[in-house]
């Protein structure tokens, strides 16, 4: 009798008893630790420790401006952190596990947060157990319950009292069965012993640790400037505490404290624009490995295709036994067995669900992409009956037919498979040992057809043009997956095709030296992938491999990105990088485009920022070295900070792809550093350049007017402006600033500038804070030679870049 499971009132009193199937998670930051936390930095420290040294000399502007611009650092961190956090939290809910649940009869999918006691779930290799529970019909089950022992050996699991405990959070590595659930949520035994196990854990990208370590170079070389300062600075008999405050203000704003916090959040913003493509990027390392990617190892079906299958063809010599097979090797779980269902649905006088019922399984052997076939004894007429499901040469070995009838039905398959279709073939068997793979007799083959997903062909052509390669990976027929990869515009060969077979039978050495030949990888078994992986990582590729079985965990784990099917097993989930919600392979180049277009904006914002914090040193330092009096005062450094490390250096990172963006190589992550050597050189060459300049004009007009706080004030104007002006030169660190593609495209760089010089017009034309900042109101002459500097400023980067990009080429 088929299993009816619970009814609608029965489940909607049980979770009012019990409540919901999950696990208590562990709560974010809260506001207020996040906002404290702003204030654990060094630099804060140092911040407030001058601060006190400005109270002590009776320096009470000095320090009230040190604490307003260390609460509003503090205030921007905090914005920044707690929208990231938001971000990172809605997308690890995005992705909810599911559970195939009995109900009034009928499967249905559910999520397994709403499961309760006495429900019946069923369960197949892949799964994860959603709840604690018993067995009650299955065979030949093997679960990983290492979550709980720690052991990695699977358990064999019967429908017997001794066998048959099933766990939460543990994995079904082999097998199909039906559990009862008993327990949920916290009264399970994973949730007894306070484990989370949907957490995800964050760790720190290599981009950020990169910076995290060019940071600590970055103060080390700062704080040995300005020490140098101060000791010029006595050396050239400046007030002690005078020069100790300013250089210890100097080091404080010329280090990017909050670089790290902006890329996270350009990072979490760049997960979501990939979400709404339909793309689950799991971890922020994913994202920015993303962007390197050189070669894609996707699979064909519901990648490349639909993954929406119909039988086209059948050619069986005994249609009853055929049907028969189709319905009791079938489990319903995967789109292929949907479409055999569907199929044996269409004929007269053959009901699926029917036969499914009346016919008992007293043992199985799931499909697996290993073995590739699927076997299921079943009770016929009080007869036990063995039938076979699978791939068609793979049957063909068990079965019992002459020379001259292999050959027939292999040239068969080589027709069928020239049009794209996927083949199954089906045997059976009534007398001797029915589980021994010998003596079948051949039944006939099933002709699938998976049309080609919409899209993927011009998705392919954008990859090859961003210099992406792609091999295809199959457990297909050579021939389907030649027709499939000829359709999608693959110039395929001899050369380019490599079977399964002769994958297993060549060494490491020889698929790495053949492997950039190799389009189209046939009849591959799931370890495989891992060859073929290690392989293309050895050539120094950076390599995304597609996957969806509990077998293909190990090559996604591998890895340098694990793209995982939405309608993946929980196992290839967990280890995956990227989830295709869509299935679709357009997906994984809008992922990567996503990528590189993040990279590229953490690059505009560090050589944005590293130019603004060496300006101010080299002004202060050459002021010093010439015995001149200090170009900027204490407090006019402060405010620079507010204007220049505020919202536009952050800003800059949301700037819109470019244009030729996925015509670019591909980068090496893992060589490659977050500035290149032209970068680099542009980062001095700007801040030097532009330092001097300024330097110039303080010295001018200072000794023209013999007025310190005009020509303070000018020089104070001049660093603010530049820097707003200049930082449309970072749009773009290749192209000159008039072949910008969608100039104006960031609207939020313009309201942040805009910001920058409300603060800069505040600090000369509001007389409270002239009085606090030491500034004066500048006429039309001044404002026309500052802006004659940040045009002569913005013109030195593009001379730097032409000549830089010249030489990179």
């Amino acid at each position: 009798m088929p299993h009816q499971g619970l009814d609608k009132n029965e489940v909607e009193k049980l979770k009012e008893k019990f409540g919901e199937n999950s696990l208590p998670i562990k709560k974010p930051l809260s506001v207020w630790m996040i906002f404290f936390s702003q204030f654990k930095s060094p630099l804060i420290y140092i911040l407030f420790f001058v601060g006190l040294i400005s109270l002590f000399f009776k320096e009470y502007i000095d320090a009230g401006l040190i604490v307003l611009v260390g609460f509003f650092n503090a205030l921007l961190g905090f914005f920044q952190e707690y929208n990231s956090q938001k971000t990172l939290v809605a997308l690890r809910n995005i992705i909810k596990p599911k559970a195939l649940v009995i109900r009034n009869g009928h499967k249905i999918q559910i999520e397994a947060k709403d499961l309760v006691p006495g429900d019946l779930v069923v369960i197949g290799s892949g799964d994860k157990i959603p709840a604690d529970g018993e067995l009650i019909e299955g065979l030949n089950l093997l679960v990983n319950e290492a979550i709980l022992t720690g052991e990695d050996e699977a358990v064999a699991k019967k429908p017997t009292d001794n066998a048959n405990k099933l766990f939460m959070g543990t994995i079904v590595i082999w097998g199909n069965g039906i559990m009862k659930i008993n327990k949920i949520g916290q009264e399970t035994e994973i949730g007894k012993i306070g484990s989370s196990i949907s957490e995800v854990k964050e760790t720190k990208t290599p981009i950020q640790v990169a910076l995290d370590k060019f940071a600590k170079n970055l103060l080390f070389i700062i704080f040995i400037i300005c020490s140098i300062i101060f000791i010029t600075g006595i050396l050239h008999q400046e007030n002690f505490w005078e020069i100790f405050r300013t250089s210890i203000v100097l080091a404080t704003a010329a280090i990017p404290e909050g670089l790290p916090i902006a890329i996270t959040i350009i990072l979490t913003l760049g997960m979501k624009r990939v979400l709404i493509k339909k793309g689950l990027v799991r971890r922020l390392l994913s994202i920015e490995t993303l962007g390197s990617t050189s070669v894609i190892c996707v699979d064909k079906t519901g990648t490349l295709t639909e993954g929406i299958m119909k039988v086209v063809k059948s050619d069986f010599s005994d249609n009853n036994k055929a049907f028969l097979a189709l319905t009791l090797v079938n489990n319903q779980r995967m789109n292929l067995e949907i479409a055999l269902w569907d199929y044996v649905k269409k004929q007269k006088l053959f009901d699926p669900h029917q036969i499914f019922n009346e016919h008992p399984r007293i043992y199985e052997e799931p499909f697996d992409s290993e073995k590739k076939y699927a076997l299921s004894i079943n009770k016929i007429n009080n007869k036990d009956t063995a039938f076979i499901l699978g791939a068609p040469e793979i049957v063909l070995s068990f079965c019992h037919l002459s020379a001259q009838e292999s050959a027939d039905v292999l040239k068969k398959i080589d027709i069928w498979a020239s049009k794209g279709w996927r083949i199954l073939g089906v045997a059976f068997k009534e007398d001797g040992k029915l589980k021994e793979k010998k003596g079948y007799a051949w039944l006939g083959l099933v002709g699938i057809e998976d049309p080609l997903r919409y899209g993927a062909k011009e998705a392919i052509e954008q990859a090859m043009q961003a210099g992406i390669k792609i091999k295809i990976i199959t457990g297909d027929h050579s021939k389907t997956a030649e027709k499939v990869a000829k359709n999608l515009g693959f110039k395929i060969g001899p050369n380019n095709i490599l079977s399964g077979n002769e994958l297993g039978m060549i060494s490491s050495q020889e698929l790495k030296d053949r492997i950039d030949e190799i389009v189209l990888f046939s009849r591959v078994l799931p370890h495989q992938k891992l060859k073929i992986v290690t392989a293309l990582q050895a050539k120094g590729e950076i390599t995304a491999m597609t996957g969806d079985g509990v077998n293909d965990a190990p090559a996604l784990k591998k890895a340098d990105i694990g793209v995982v099917m939405g309608s993946g097993t929980e196992v290839a989930k967990e280890v995956g990088d990227l989830i295709l919600l869509d299935n679709n392979f357009k997906t994984i180049i809008t992922a990567i485009e996503e990528g590189r277009l993040i990279f590229s904006n953490i690059r505009k914002v560090v050589s944005y920022v590293l130019s603004n914090s060496f300006v101010e040193i080299i002004l202060i330092f050459g002021a010093i070295l010439l015995n001149s009096p200090l170009p900027l005062t204490i407090v006019q450094i402060l405010w620079i900070q507010l204007v220049c490390d505020g919202p536009p250096n952050i800003i800059l990172g949301f700037e819109p792809k470019e244009k030729d963006l996925m015509k670019e190589k591909p980068r090496n992550h893992k060589k490659d550093g977050i500035l290149t050597r032209a970068s680099m050189f542009l980062v001095i060459a700007v801040s030097s350049s532009i330092g001097l300049l300024t330097l110039f004009l303080f010295l001018s007009f200072y000794h023209r007017t013999n007025n310190l706080i005009l020509a303070q004030t000018i020089v104070f104007a001049t660093v603010a402006t530049v820097s707003l002006v200049y930082i449309f030169s970072f749009k773009n660190l290749t192209k000159p600033l008039f072949k910008i593609n969608n100039f104006f495209g960031n609207k939020y760089l313009l309201w942040g500038v805009l910001y920058g010089f409300v603060l800069v017009f505040a600090a000369l034309y509001i007389p409270f804070l002239n009085k606090i900042l030491g500034t004066t109101p500048l006429n039309l002459f001044h404002w026309l030679i500052i802006l004659t500097i940040a045009i002569i400023s913005t013109l030195i980067i593009e001379i730097f870049k032409f000549f830089t990009n010249k030489n990179s080429e």
